[in-house]
């Protein structure tokens, strides 16, 4: 045995120094990126009031590393490591907001491993006309139950994932898979989105189950979106739905934008429904957001956005940020920012 080790010593050390070597040449094209988003937000939940500075009112505010190395044929292995920052107070320095490593084939898609977005994620930020940011966000509403995006730690990414996207020369088709190891306090997470956009139409349904381990049940989430274009309206549709074993939370979203020029007037309405069969706790809320931006180039804006969250008798819907609100109490937001990316 230890002659066999001796006589492939050799071969091993010119294979690691091979391999070295291939290393030492191979080249990635790396981007460093990011978004600083601040602004003065004022929000009144209830009787009680709050006026502060605020961040990530347009786009979460991060810093970012991505890069692309070039195999040959097709075929190109990538890396992205992306962190939230609080410019606000020089917080940040993790990549919470995604850690991947993939590889892709023009023909065959990609394969992506790490933290990474969930597939019904992408539908409540694609079909909302302010994204998930800020007081106007149809997340503030929609993300698990209230509004709440801790009610599953899948509902906007999934540790420990394994996805595939495919290729992008599918004529207008677009989708991805993904699933997750119950590692940690995750659980098991399996779902997939897909979608068919070319020229001004867009559509695009997904679903998951994620298994959650906190509670000992399955948290299923699935949705329905479309965007449509005329000339220089864009308008917006979601339908999404969260169950887990007895609670029901069912949002409609409907919203869009007018831009002309540099100008853009963003307005969004948004109404939820919950419910829960093993005690009848039903109740409802819906928010009215209105905004306007200014692009005072490709990376700098500056914005204002108002809204206002209307619950029924019983229901406790809010803009995150300030203090809670009794059953019933009304919560509105308003808040200017200026937005930079690099």
């Amino acid at each position: 045995m230890k002659r066999g080790s001796k006589s492939w010593a050799p071969w091993l050390a010119l294979a690691v120094l091979g391999s070295s070597a291939g290393l030492a040449s191979a080249q990635s094209n790396v981007t460093i990126f990011g978004v600083l988003d601040v602004g003065v937000q004022r929000l009144k939940n209830g009787s009680k009031s709050l006026s502060m500075v605020s961040i990530d009112g347009m786009q979460t505010s991060r810093l970012g590393f991505r890069g692309t190395e070039d195999l040959g044929s097709g075929r190109s292995a990538s890396f992205h490591l992306e962190g939230a920052i609080g410019p606000d107070v020089g917080s940040g320095g993790d990549w919470r907001r995604r850690a991947t490593v993939s590889l892709s084939d023009k023909a065959a898609g990609e394969v992506r491993l790490g933290r990474d977005y969930t597939p019904t994620f992408w539908s409540i930020s694609r079909f909302n006309a302010f994204g998930t940011n800020g007081v106007g966000a149809a997340s503030n509403l929609v993300y698990g139950f209230d509004g709440v995006s801790g009610t599953s730690k899948t509902v906007v990414r999934s540790d420990n994932s394994v996805g595939y996207f495919l290729p992008g020369n599918l004529g207008g088709i677009y989708g991805q898979a993904m699933v997750a190891a119950g590692e940690g306090s995750t659980g098991k997470y399996v779902g997939g989105r897909l979608g068919y956009a070319a020229g001004a139409f867009d559509v695009a349904g997904a679903w998951s189950e994620t298994s959650n381990t906190a509670a000992n049940a399955k948290f299923k989430v699935s949705n329905l979106g479309a965007s449509y274009t005329v000339d220089a309206f864009k308008l917006m549709g979601l339908y999404h739905v969260s169950k887990q074993t007895t609670r029901e939370q069912t949002n409609w979203v409907l919203g869009g934008n007018y831009t002309q020029g540099a100008h853009v007037l963003r307005f969004s309405h948004v109404r939820s429904k919950n419910s829960d069969s093993a005690n009848g706790s039903d109740y409802s809320g819906k928010l009215l957001a209105l905004g306007y931006v200014n692009n005072l180039s490709k990376r700098s804006s500056i914005y204002a956005t108002a809204s206002r969250v209307q619950n029924s008798a019983t229901g406790k819907f809010l803009i995150p940020g300030g203090s809670a609100v009794l059953a019933g109490q009304s919560s509105t937001g308003t808040e200017l920012g200026i937005y930079h990316s690099f």
